[in-house]
């Protein structure tokens, strides 16, 4: 109703015009607070990768309006799947063990973990000097 009464004298022509400026002025405000709470919805789901989990975390919070360090930090956690890789599980224990404040933290804890992640993926190479020496 103080909306209705703050509307500028004729400025409204019809029950359309009317009804979108409604939608335009309380939609969004409730669209923004949900979509924020959005990120908590945002999982590592089955064997997938850190590397893919965090890059996925990070594409559905660009498309958010600006979320708190805290926010995100909460949500990370939250979504991460101990069981998923060894460097989840990792990176999850010493996010809950020591909570990080900023996401730079975690970003930082995230780059430390990541690597063992990468060890396990890139097979040792042998050379074949090591493969004559092996074999006798």
């Amino acid at each position: 109703m103080i909306w209705y009464h703050n509307l500028p004298p004729n400025s409204i022509d019809s029950f359309v015009m009317l009804a979108d400026s409604f939608v335009k002025v309380h939609a969004g405000a409730i669209k923004v607070a949900t979509r924020k709470s959005d990120l908590f919805k945002v999982k590592q789901w089955g064997n997938k990768m850190l590397r893919e989990f965090m890059s996925r975390f990070q594409m559905e919070r660009m498309d958010l309006p600006p979320v708190t360090d805290d926010w995100a930090v909460q949500a990370f956690t939250k979504g991460l799947n101990g069981l998923s890789s060894t460097a989840s599980h990792w990176l999850k224990q010493n996010l809950i063990e020591y909570p990080a404040i900023t996401w730079a933290d975690v970003h930082n804890r995230y780059q430390s973990k990541i690597r063992v992640e990468d060890d396990q993926l890139i097979p040792t190479v042998r050379h074949r000097s090591d493969e004559k020496r092996f074999s006798t």
